[in-house]
């Protein structure tokens, strides 16, 4: 079967990350694999224990937390050709793997251009969270509605919680920095490659469970927490949009963007807004132009998606 390198974030979660490795240890049989820690500069002594208690597990330490873009150092230090991202707040069903192994040997025999594929996430309650995430740019802002699908499906884009081409993932130059600490630096990273005609799936007979916000909402208040998410929902569309129709949506609809967000009670979507014009002029949101699918094309893709999946809403979500 094809082997797996399993690469894990952690940052001061010496309990969270051993719980994650044990569920990993015990999920997998049948597989080669490796796992690799890679650690954000914690300050709790985790990076030594995780050594002593699970001697085979490799560390990558660093001096200060990189937040996601570390998983960039994790994935050029793997072995493998198909590297599983996970964050260490998650724990996952037996065999999780074995479903995502075999879709991957499916569709290399076909040498189709798959980039990624996702396992799909429950809660620690077995809720629902995270399945097929379908996208709609609808008065110049992106929205992705999350569905539960029931089968393997394209989806627009996966977070850490799924297994990426090693290649690939280096080619198209990871995580972005510009989206640090957090959030949408996984949709940027699938768009871009969607934008290259590589494929991202879901597999929901993969599944794992996720303690939602158990890392980032440790550290950092939910105000900050909200107003990073809306900043990167501008760097997005400023950085990905090529489409001059598209870009001027965008642009005409900024204004009804900013007045509906004090409407709704969303006032922090306006000092996102700022915050994503700091990094603009700052020179640190590098659009990508090496594309070979146009906005349109990849958006149209997935509204034909929404006419012929067989899909069942579980859930909705925006991004």
């Amino acid at each position: 079967m094809i082997p797996i390198s399993f690469v894990i974030l952690n940052y001061n979660g010496r309990d969270l990350t051993t719980e994650c490795i044990s569920s990993l240890v015990d999920s997998i049989k049948d597989i080669e694999y490796e796992i690799i820690v890679v650690d954000n500069g914690s300050t709790d002594g985790s990076a030594q224990f995780i050594k002593e208690k699970f001697p085979f597990v490799r560390i990558i330490e660093k001096e200060s937390n990189e937040f996601t873009t570390a998983y960039n150092d994790g994935v050029l230090a793997s072995r493998f050709d198909w590297v599983f991202l996970f964050n260490n707040d998650m724990i996952f069903e037996k065999n999780f793997i074995t479903p995502i192994v075999d879709r991957i040997s499916e569709l290399c025999k076909k040498q189709e251009g798959v980039f990624a594929i996702g396992s799909k996430m429950l809660d620690f309650q077995g809720n629902f969270e995270k399945g097929v995430n379908l996208p709609e740019f609808k008065f110049g802002y992106l929205r992705v509605k999350t569905f539960d699908a029931l089968d393997f499906c394209p989806t627009f884009y996966i977070g850490t919680h799924g297994v990426f081409n090693r290649k690939k993932f280096i080619e198209i130059g990871g995580f972005d920095k510009v989206y640090k600490p957090f959030y949408s630096e996984d949709v940027d990273l699938c768009y871009r490659a969607w934008k290259r005609d590589w494929k991202v799936y879901i597999e929901p007979h993969s599944i794992i469970f996720h303690k939602h916000m158990a890392t980032i909402g440790k550290h950092f208040t939910k105000r900050y927490i909200l107003i990073i998410n809306a900043r990167n929902h501008f760097v997005f569309l400023w950085k990905n949009l090529t489409s001059r129709k598209f870009i001027l949506i965008h642009i005409l609809s900024i204004p009804l963007i900013l007045i509906g967000s004090i409407i709704i009670g969303k006032p922090y979507y306006i000092v996102g807004f700022l915050y994503a014009i700091k990094l603009l002029l700052q020179g640190k949101i590098k659009r990508d132009l090496n594309t070979s699918k146009t906005d349109e094309e990849v958006f149209s893709y997935f509204e034909g998606l929404k006419c012929h999946m067989s899909i069942q809403l579980k859930d909705t979500k925006k991004s």
